[in-house]
């Protein structure tokens, strides 16, 4: 094996530098100050599989030289200053698994290029000023299992291309501005394991398509504007373990559903003005359910 040498300016100015052997299949440079790096360096190694460039100050970064890298599957770029970045040259990227954006002030984004990424399980857009997402590439990501929107400012968000997620097991659209949310297309992702919709402006959501979701473990509404809710649909879903519905608007709460199916743990109300609660039946000893006082019943 032969040594590359690696060139980076960091935060102080300074030019800075690693070597690396050209066999090397994971690349960490996380946390090293880098304010530019040029990208064709990373065509030297034939054999990468994971890049991590995450907290740095990177502002630009031009992709073009990996799309020869086409045996990555992790790209790390999240906690920079990408303020625009063009997705294009992932195309190439069969092999794609991970793709993470997270915490960028990237404001807009086309994802089209990454209908051709067949492969990506992981993508996360947490924190990147998103008003608007088109998921349409999702159609083509069919082996997609995590997928995060949170921290953004949507105030809508068309869940359709979903349906051909079959693998999807997290979503998470917490800390936006929905008002509305259509959870049809969770008929075909019956491996969902956790929705997460929490600080939003729901006013009422429909379960009847969770379901289907045989895996379901968590769902979590807190702090929406919930006035009521129908938690028939999940009740016979024997994996369901939480249900977090604090700081809504509820008076009114029938939780008997989840007693004769489900083997719930947890159960949170608190925050909300309850004036009847209809409580799920005792047999399930271990179940921690957290009253609108913040106190927990058995």
């Amino acid at each position: 094996m032969s040594s590359v040498l690696v060139e980076f300016r960091t935060i102080d100015g300074e030019i800075n530098h690693v070597f690396l052997n050209n066999g090397e299949t994971r690349i960490n440079l996380s946390e090293t100050g880098i304010v530019s790096i040029d990208s064709s360096i990373f065509c030297k190694f034939p054999t990468l599989e994971l890049l991590n460039l995450s907290r740095n100050h990177l502002e630009n970064l031009d992709l073009s030289s990996l799309s020869q890298c086409n045996q990555l599957e992790s790209l790390d770029l999240s906690h920079n200053a990408l303020a625009m970045i063009d997705l294009n040259p992932l195309s190439k990227l069969e092999n794609l698994r991970k793709l993470s954006l997270s915490y960028n002030p990237l404001a807009k984004l086309d994802s089209a290029p990454l209908q051709y990424c067949t492969g990506l399980q992981i993508l996360r857009l947490t924190n990147v000023g998103l008003k608007e997402v088109d998921l349409s590439f999702l159609t083509k990501c069919t082996e997609l299992q995590q997928l995060s929107l949170a921290f953004n400012n949507l105030s809508q968000v068309d869940l359709t291309p979903l349906a051909s997620c079959q693998n999807l097991q997290i979503l998470s659209i917490n800390k936006n501005q929905l008002k509305s949310i259509d959870l049809t297309p969770f008929k075909s992702c019956r491996s969902l394991v956790t929705l997460n919709l929490s600080d939003n402006q729901l006013s009422e959501i429909d379960l009847t398509s969770l379901q289907e979701c045989s895996k379901f473990y968590s769902l979590i509404l807190f702090k929406n504007k919930l006035q009521e809710i129908d938690l028939e649909p999940i009740g016979r879903i024997e994996t369901l373990r939480g249900l977090n519905l604090a700081y809504n608007r509820l008076r009114r709460i029938d939780l008997r559903p989840l007693s004769k199916y489900s083997q719930m743990k947890e159960i949170h109300l608190y925050g909300n003005p309850l004036e009847k609660l209809d409580k799920p039946d005792v047999a399930n000893p271990g179940l921690m359910l957290e009253s609108p006082e913040g106190r927990s019943t058995q």
